[in-house]
């Protein structure tokens, strides 16, 4: 007995192990035990970007914790069931008449590269097959993709209505969470370790609230765009714009390509003023915009963020790289926190 109560930290520490194994074991390999780890998780992010939001209106209002959570989140389930019922029909009514477009600028390519003549190079020829073969796969399987989205959608009813009560209470209770969450930690390193995890919220919720504001104006803008220019597929082009954009460097050119492209299919006068408006757009974006709401938010050298989103890119796809940054920065705060604070 009193083994246990002299190394009671030792034992705490070693039984948390112990189950963050079994967590990640079961998650592994017991499907039911996924979908409430997923569940969390997912309601963790959502919490940890709204919870800047609801602190916000708490202190312009003062009001209870509890119900500016509520606030935030029934604000938040409106404007979602808003642009479900606004937008995923216009983008889904888009994106199923995208098969044609696609077959357009694929005769658009094959006429550009035979009058070129520019397949008389092998490595050419070889790149042209694959985006070939890249575009008809787009083109045969959008339909498919779509009817799976809306099955995963209608299986997992239950699961996403669940979604918003855990965040609520993620939202309502996260101060206290943490708090219990230090107890695990030695007394010695206690303090040390909640700068280290004050400075990582401060930077990582800087960032990501960032990213989003920086979405919706670049989304918006394409939008406008698109408009005044008559391009076809606005709105689907325009969202797509928006989300590719919160990845660096790759993600305005794989948002702006599709654009030029279909505009181009009106008339070359169509895409070279689209191509000139979604050129403008990414310099202010990158040289106005973004310093002035991101700041140093990450201070992450360029050829680390590229490595990071290879890096995620090869692990988790799209997803993997929307959260390469953050992961980095988090690896950044935490080397030069224990640097300054332990060193």
């Amino acid at each position: 007995m009193n083994i246990i109560k002299r190394h009671r930290a030792l034992f705490l520490r070693i039984g948390i192990i112990l189950i963050i194994l079994s967590i990640i074991l079961l998650y592994l390999f017991c499907q039911n035990f996924k979908e409430v780890i997923d569940i969390i998780g997912i309601s963790l992010v959502i919490s940890y970007i709204l919870r800047p939001i609801k602190r916000l209106i708490q202190k312009k209002n003062k009001i209870k914790n509890s119900t500016a959570s509520l606030i935030v989140i029934l604000t938040t389930i409106l404007l979602c069931l808003s642009a479900i019922v606004l937008l995923v029909p216009i983008v889904f009514k888009e994106i199923n008449n995208l098969g044609p477009t696609i077959e357009k600028l694929i005769s658009f390519l094959e006429d550009t590269v035979e009058k070129s003549k520019i397949l008389d190079s092998a490595f050419i020829k070889s790149l042209y097959d694959q985006v070939r073969s890249k575009m008809d796969t787009v083109m045969f399987s959008m339909s498919e993709v779509l009817v799976n989205y809306i099955l995963i959608f209608s299986e997992n009813v239950l699961s996403l209505a669940l979604i918003p009560v855990v965040t609520y209470y993620l939202l309502t209770d996260s101060d206290r969470i943490s708090k219990k969450c230090y107890y695990i930690v030695p007394l010695k390193k206690r303090v040390v370790v909640k700068k280290i995890i004050m400075d990582i919220d401060m930077l990582l919720g800087k960032y990501i609230l960032s990213q989003i504001l920086l979405s919706l104006i670049v989304g918006v803008v394409t939008f406008v765009i698109l408009i005044v220019l008559d391009v076809k597929f606005s709105l689907a082009l325009s969202i797509l714009n928006g989300v590719v954009n919160i990845i660096p460097y790759f993600g305005p050119i794989v948002g702006g390509v599709p654009i030029i492209f279909i505009a181009l299919l009106d008339s070359p006068t169509k895409g070279l003023w689209a191509a000139v408006a979604i050129l403008i757009l990414q310099q202010i974006e990158g040289n106005i915009l973004s310093p002035k709401i991101t700041g140093d938010s990450t201070n992450i050298h360029p050829l680390v963020i590229l490595f990071l989103l290879l890096l995620g890119e090869k692990f988790g796809g799209f997803l993997g790289m929307v959260i390469a940054i953050p992961i980095g920065v988090i690896i950044k705060v935490i080397y030069e926190d224990i640097n300054y604070y332990l060193f």
